[in-house]
């Protein structure tokens, strides 16, 4: 199985909706380029909300980044489809904090 496929497969929206309110106060203090650029990349709003509030500016460079623990692919390669969109929101979550 790849790695897309083993991270959607851990994926569960309500942990996830979950997940992603802890960050709601904390978004109201990131810059709005920020959000825009984010947009413009194609990131999902709720995606770009986590890694905006934990990563600042860094993660518009990351999400075009070869990262190991994606199988050596781009954060932005998951988001082609649903279930790599959703296989990365579960190894977000699985990220080091």
């Amino acid at each position: 199985m790849s790695m897309k496929g083993t991270y959607s497969s851990a994926f569960h929206q309500e942990s996830w909706d979950s997940f992603v309110q802890l960050f709601d106060e904390w978004y109201t203090q990131v810059p709005d380029e920020w959000k825009k650029r984010a947009r413009l990349k194609g990131i999902p709003d709720d995606i770009s909300r986590v890694l905006l509030c934990e990563m600042q500016e860094y993660a518009l460079k990351w999400v075009d980044m070869k990262v190991p623990a994606l199988g050596d692919q781009s954060p932005a390669s998951y988001l082609n489809t649903e279930e790599g969109t959703n296989g990365l929101r579960a190894a977000i979550m699985q990220m080091p904090r």
